[in-house]
């Protein structure tokens, strides 16, 4: 049952990147997410706690990747992580269309979201 819960909460944020409506995103991260690819990706920036930095970051997505359409695949889960392949398809500079594939993990606590790990599988 947990892990139909997760996907479901994962299916969820992947719908807030392709819309970029984050008015959901209060109600699935705990006050006290913290998102661990902020610190590789952007060490000199400063972390904002809780679902306040989620939504920097699909506002960020959203402007910097146009026509962004993110899709799950591969999930697997363990325990309280669900850990699924993304791919990021968006429209590049020179209007091609790319590709971005990364590995995340989210973990759920209580059904909210607490922890987050991100790392970049494949870019075209």
């Amino acid at each position: 049952m947990r892990n139909t819960t997760n996907k479901k909460i994962f299916e969820r944020i992947v719908e807030i990147f392709n819309t970029g409506d984050t008015t959901e995103v209060d109600k699935l991260f705990s006050p006290h997410y913290i998102d661990h690819q902020a610190d590789q990706d952007r060490p000199s920036h400063q972390l904002v706690d809780g679902p306040e930095e989620f939504k920097q970051v699909v506002l960020g997505a959203r402007k910097s990747m146009p026509n962004l359409k993110v899709t799950m695949e591969d999930i697997s889960y363990d325990e309280d992580k669900i850990t699924t392949c993304l791919d990021w398809a968006f429209t590049h500079l020179e209007g091609k269309t790319k590709h971005r594939r990364m590995i995340d993990t989210l973990r759920i606590e209580n059904d909210l979201i607490v922890e987050h790990w991100g790392k970049p599988a494949v870019e075209e």
